[in-house]
């Protein structure tokens, strides 16, 4: 498949999955949100300008780079550009294509074999899904260590992969299969800088099936806030914050961000074990000190991570609801297809948040009315971090957790 008829491909599909209609029809700021949908997908920052040249709404003699186009292959769930045009190829020509890992032992050889081609057919190529194969996890070593305390973090990888053959072998720092290093099985050894706080879960793949995870934490001393530049964050200090009063930037912060004009996050992670994502409380006080310039919606977003997932809250300008997306756990929510009007909010003054689950049910509340509730199927986990994100600066007054029967609460009055 030549490259413009994989582009083309590609786009349909994007355009598809968002049904804003044709694309002929695009106006700026659907460009924006595209921009913004992609990277909350993938973590790749795709500016509206460079998805404009790409649907043809901006001259540019130039094709668009391998990084713009993985990043679009991404949003596809393919793990690259080249991937995907693999994997047209062999849609097109109806060949069955599978994984060529094996184990090197003969006694388990003919048990892996069966078991490769019962669960890695032609469907998962071309899908991208992503397996476990616990027979085969089970001849592999996969930990991780922390170099040090805090941002940025190398971790360190230790594995042994001697009894496996596979093609490639890739270590995943997350979700975000761009986030990859390709090792082979006779190292023992391989490290990943980790730029942002979080949980992540990380993976050792081979031939695209994963084979083992282990979890990597990387936790906060205190409030941290970045600038979420491309590609790297912008790392704000303590004298870039102000703590008293609210959790807001200070003079010197409002300078850093004048010269970025990103998103702006706040985030906290320490493991809280006490904290069910299934049984607790939450509630808080947000506004906007200084909207982003270039920011048409002015996002803001709560964001309760746990062990398992996450709950992602996000308030928008009313005109702007139609592009907000709530993330509970397991039930993703666009407001592409449902009713999520009451986001829309102006953060201009202190509104009031209050987010409480109990027994795979969240609600959400605004100045003490509830706006909406939803349900979700899988377990949560334990609580593990907190983060607000805000287009330019926001504000924090204050905020509370506490699990279910109040025998334990986190209190932050700043």
């Amino acid at each position: 498949m030549n490259q413009d008829s994989a582009l083309d491909y590609c786009k349909t599909k994007i355009e598809g999955i968002l049904n804003w209609g044709s694309s002929i029809q695009w106006e700026n700021q659907e460009f924006e949100e595209l921009s913004q949908i992609i990277f909350n997908k993938t973590g790749v920052n795709l500016s509206h300008t460079t998805l404009k040249r790409v649907w043809g709404k901006v001259k540019y003699d130039n094709r668009p780079s391998i990084s713009t186009l993985d990043a679009l292959a991404k949003f596809l769930d393919y793990p690259s550009w080249s991937a995907l045009k693999r994997a047209r190829e062999i849609n097109k020509k109806g060949e069955p294509t599978r994984p060529s890992l094996v184990i090197r032992s003969k006694k388990f050889a003919l048990i892996m074999v069966l078991v490769i081609m019962a669960s890695f057919s032609s469907w998962y190529i071309i899908t991208s899904n992503v397996a476990k194969n616990p027979k085969l996890a089970e001849n592999l070593k996969f930990e991780a260590k922390y170099s040090s305390f805090g941002l940025p973090n190398t971790v360190i990888f230790s594995f042994d992969a001697t009894k496996l053959s596979a093609k490639e072998f890739v270590i995943q720092q997350s979700w975000d299969k761009s986030k990859r290093i390709n090792v082979t099985n006779d190292q023992t050894k391989a490290t990943c800088v980790y730029y942002y706080p979080g949980y992540f879960r990380s993976k050792f793949v081979a031939d695209e099936v994963v084979l083992k995870e282990t979890d990597v934490y990387i936790e906060t001393e205190g409030w941290q806030s970045t600038i979420n530049t491309n590609p790297l964050p912008v790392y704000l200090s303590d004298k870039d914050l102000i703590k008293t009063g609210a959790l807001r930037l200070s003079e010197n912060g409002l300078k850093h961000l004048g010269r970025h004009y990103e998103p702006v996050s706040f985030h906290y992670y320490k493991r809280e074990k006490n904290i069910s994502g299934d049984h607790f409380n939450f509630e808080t006080s947000i506004r906007y000190d200084m909207a982003n310039k270039v920011s048409a919606c002015k996002y803001a977003k709560v964001v309760l991570h746990f062990s398992e997932g996450v709950f992602l809250i996000p308030f928008v300008i009313p005109g702007c609801v139609g592009e907000a997306n709530l993330l509970v756990m397991d039930n993703f929510i666009s407001g592409q297809k449902n009713d999520l009007s009451a986001f829309g909010i102006s953060l201009d003054d202190w509104q009031k948040i209050a987010i409480s689950s109990l027994n795979k049910h969240l609600s959400i509340y605004i100045n003490d009315q509830e706006i909406y509730s939803a349900k979700y199927q899988m377990e949560p986990g334990h609580l593990v971090g907190i983060s607000y994100q805000f287009d330019g600066a926001g504000e924090v007054d204050y905020l509370t957790l506490s699990n279910d029967d109040n025998s334990w609460e986190f209190d932050q009055q700043f």
